[in-house]
C-alpha cells in the first residue's frame, strides 16, 4: 500500500516521537534493582531522578552493592550518572574497601582507575586481617602502592598475621608475592614462631619450606 506524499511526513513525525518516549516508571527502587542486578530497572530509576547516593537499609549506597556483587556494568552506569565514588557506608567504609574485602579485584581496579581514594598499605593489612587477601587482590594492591611487608602497630608484617590468624592459603599467597619469611615484629617474634605457639602445623610446613627459621624471640 502506498502512502500519500502528504502523509508521509506526519507518519515520521509519529514514529520519531515514539521512538523518544519516555521510559515507564520503576517498579522497584534503586537500591533493590541493583541488588537483583537488573540494568532496566536501574536504568528507569536513573532516568526518573532517584537519588543515586541514597543509602539502603543497611547503610549502604548502591555503588557499594554493585562493588561488593562484583557487577562491572552496574558499577559503570552508577559512576557514569554522577555516584560519589568515596561515599561511606554506615562503618565508614568506601566502595572500593567492599570490593577489596569482597575479593573482587576487577571491581577495585575499575574504581581505582575512576579515581577512588583508598590507603594500599592498611587496605593490605585489613584485607589479611579479614580473610580477604586472594592472590589476585594482593596483586593489585601492590600494584597501586602496598608494600608486602608493611607492619601494623605491634610490628606484624600481614604475614604474621596470617599466620596468627592460620590463614594457610594467604600465607602461600604473600610468601609467593614476595613476603619477608624471617622478619620479627616488635616483640622479636617470626611468624614462624607465631604458628609454632598457634599450633599451626601447615603453616609451620609452609614457612620451613620457603626458609624460616626457628629462634629465641629478640628481647
Amino acid at each position: 500500500m502506498k502512502l500519500h506524499p502528504i502523509l508521509l511526513p506526519s507518519l515520521l513525525a509519529l514514529l520519531l516521537v515514539a521512538g523518544c518516549s519516555k521510559p515507564d516508571r520503576p517498579t522497584i527502587n534503586l537500591y533493590r534493582a541493583v541488588h537483583v542486578g537488573d540494568i532496566d530497572q536501574i536504568e528507569r530509576n536513573l532516568y526518573w531522578d532517584a537519588d543515586i547516593n541514597a543509602t539502603g537499609p543497611d547503610g549502604r549506597t548502591p555503588l557499594h552493592v554493585a562493588a561488593e556483587r562484583g557487577l562491572l556494568v552496574v558499577v559503570s552506569i552508577l559512576l557514569d550518572h554522577g555516584a560519589d565514588i568515596d561515599a561511606k557506608n554506615t562503618f565508614g567504609k568506601s566502595p572500593i574497601y567492599t570490593a577489596v574485602m569482597a575479593r573482587r579485584p576487577l571491581i577495585a581496579r575499575q574504581l581505582a582507575d575512576q579515581g577512588a581514594q583508598f590507603e594500599p598499605n592498611e587496605m593490605l593489612i585489613e584485607a589479611v586481617r579479614s580473610n580477604s587477601a586472594s592472590r589476585d587482590i594482593i596483586k593489585f594492591l601492590i600494584k597501586r602502592g602496598a608494600n608486602i611487608n608493611v607492619t601494623d602497630k605491634d610490628g606484624n608484617t600481614p604475614l604474621h598475621i596470617a599466620a596468627l590468624q592460620d590463614h594457610r592459603v594467604i600465607v602461600k599467597h604473600l610468601i609467593a608475592a614476595g613476603a619477608e619469611v624471617n622478619q620479627r615484629n616488635h616483640a622479636g617474634q617470626t611468624a614462624l614462631q607465631l604458628a609454632i605457639a598457634n599450633n599451626s602445623e601447615a603453616i609451620i610446613a609452609i614457612l620451613h619450606k620457603y626458609g624460616a627459621v626457628a629462634g629465641k624471640p629478640e628481647m
